[in-house]
């Protein structure tokens, strides 16, 4: 038999269970009985039995997590899928994120949505890894760029509206015009921003096609 590190297994066996604990709080929070919970999966085209329901909230399934389950369940439950992994945000609470690495599950869904490279420690631990690649940005650099420019083009939208608004008005409508000919500018230095960071995140041209990428994903 093969040998089981058992600090790894105690890990994944309390990640498991807090999983487990949110999906049966979510779920009772909403006056959902299991089989009510498992129709609305099949009505979202995975279904996931009853039994498996139970085995997920038990933690009765060796500490494993399936993540197609995790983003349906969350659907499902009406639910960020990262406040499934991480229930205690918003409080006081927290675990490991790592074996051996302590955090708060606050500091571990800021991390998880992009909004850190890596959770600080709480006083008194550490998040050293023994020999683990040290956290860089590039990751939080591509979901910032694409955060402007969603900003970036709601600005815009504005933008359109009061050109319109002020088109009678010579005056204001070329200062409208100067303000969206800025406008377009930075979508445009931000749009340089974000094929730059894709780039530097999976080494590919973000210009290559989808299919491209699930082809060398199978090789």
């Amino acid at each position: 038999m093969p040998n089981i590190d058992e600090d790894a297994k105690q890990f994944e066996l309390a990640r498991a269970g807090w999983f487990g604990n949110a999906v049966s709080w979510r779920r009772k929070a909403l006056g959902l009985t299991a089989s009510e919970l498992s129709r609305r999966t099949s009505e979202l085209g995975y279904p996931i039995t009853r039994g498996a329901i139970a085995k997920i909230e038990s933690n009765l399934r060796s500490g494993k997590v399936d993540v197609a389950e995790a983003l349906v369940l969350a659907v499902a439950l009406d639910i960020p899928p990262v406040l499934l992994l991480f229930p205690q945000f918003s409080t006081d609470g927290g675990g490991a994120l790592l074996p051996g690495v302590v955090a708060s599950d606050d500091d571990a869904v800021h991390w998880m949505s992009g909004q850190v490279p890596f959770p600080h420690a709480p006083e008194g631990t550490s998040l050293a890894v023994e020999d683990g690649p040290m956290p860089t940005r590039e990751g939080l650099n591509l979901i910032e760029a694409v955060s402007m420019l969603d900003k970036a083009l709601e600005t815009r939208i504005s933008l359109v509206h009061h050109q319109h608004a002020v088109k009678a008005d010579s005056a204001e409508a070329a200062t409208a015009e100067r303000m969206l000919e800025k406008n377009n500018d930075e979508i445009a230095a931000i749009s340089r921003r974000i094929h730059d960071a894709r780039q530097a995140l999976w080494g590919t041209d973000s210009d290559r096609s989808r299919d491209d990428l699930e082809t060398e994903g199978h090789d």
